[in-house]
């Protein structure tokens, strides 16, 4: 539920998306510049005379809908740039495997705890276990009158417990963290292994593999993956339309 939450929020968890499943780039895009959400545009354009509609990208303030910032300029990036881009990334991690598991492996190791760690987690629930048996003998025995030492021995026990707790819960989150981007790891494996055409745009390729999507000024995208991988590549230019 946290990791969830954590995805609806942008990098450096300032600013929240607000849910949206009309399409599958919905609530997966932060501007790289302000950190704003990244919104979906409809756009107009012509060709020989005939106007056409176009689905594009573009950071919330840059596209006027944050009243409260608008210094930001990051450019716009059309909806099939963004689907190329992804396939064309998914192609080259097809082809340098290796490159991506050496990644992968060092994003893992990286939220992996230290020998240090580790061994302060198990003296962590060594430690608890005795508190929480001596609140247990405590409690079994509570005095029928007020008794001013035991409740300060009991007070005391409590704090000590949620103290331990709280540090517990901090190395063990980041324990879950590493079983997570090696879950997400085995499963891109697979996936990579198994998809064998890796042209059109694949919404449920990109729902599996995409934690959230960064774009920059020039039309610069990077697609950060929940196995811990990141890639960033240039889209393609293209002459502004105009506004519908």
């Amino acid at each position: 539920m946290k990791r969830r939450s954590l995805m609806m929020r942008d990098p450096d968890n300032k600013y929240r998306q607000h849910f949206s499943g009309h399409s599958p780039f919905s609530n997966q895009y932060y501007c790289g510049e302000c950190g704003r959400p990244v919104i979906r545009r409809r756009m107009t354009s012509s060709r020989k005379g005939e106007k056409y509609y176009i689905s594009a990208w573009q950071c919330r303030v840059t596209a006027g809908r944050d009243p409260d910032y608008k210094d930001c300029k990051t450019s716009y990036v059309h909806e099939t740039d963004l689907e190329n881009a992804f396939m064309k990334i998914m192609r080259e991690m097809k082809e340098n495997l290796d490159e991506v598991i050496e990644e992968a492996k060092q994003a893992i190791a990286k939220a992996s705890l230290s020998p240090p760690e580790q061994q302060r987690l198990e003296e962590l629930n060594t430690q608890i276990e005795a508190i929480t048996d001596r609140i247990s003998e405590l409690a079994a025995r509570e005095s029928a009158t007020s008794d001013a030492i035991y409740d300060a021995t009991l007070r005391h026990l409590i704090y000590e417990q949620e103290i331990l707790q709280q540090e517990r819960d901090s190395l063990e989150e980041n324990m879950q963290e590493q079983l997570y981007l090696e879950k997400q790891f085995q499963s891109l494996l697979v996936l990579l292994e198994e998809t064998e055409k890796l042209e059109d745009f694949d919404v449920t390729l990109f729902k599996k593999t995409i934690e959230r999507g960064i774009i920059y000024k020039e039309r610069i995208v990077e697609f950060q993956f929940k196995c811990g991988v990141k890639r960033a590549l240039c889209v393609r230019e293209r002459k502004t339309p105009k506004k519908k």
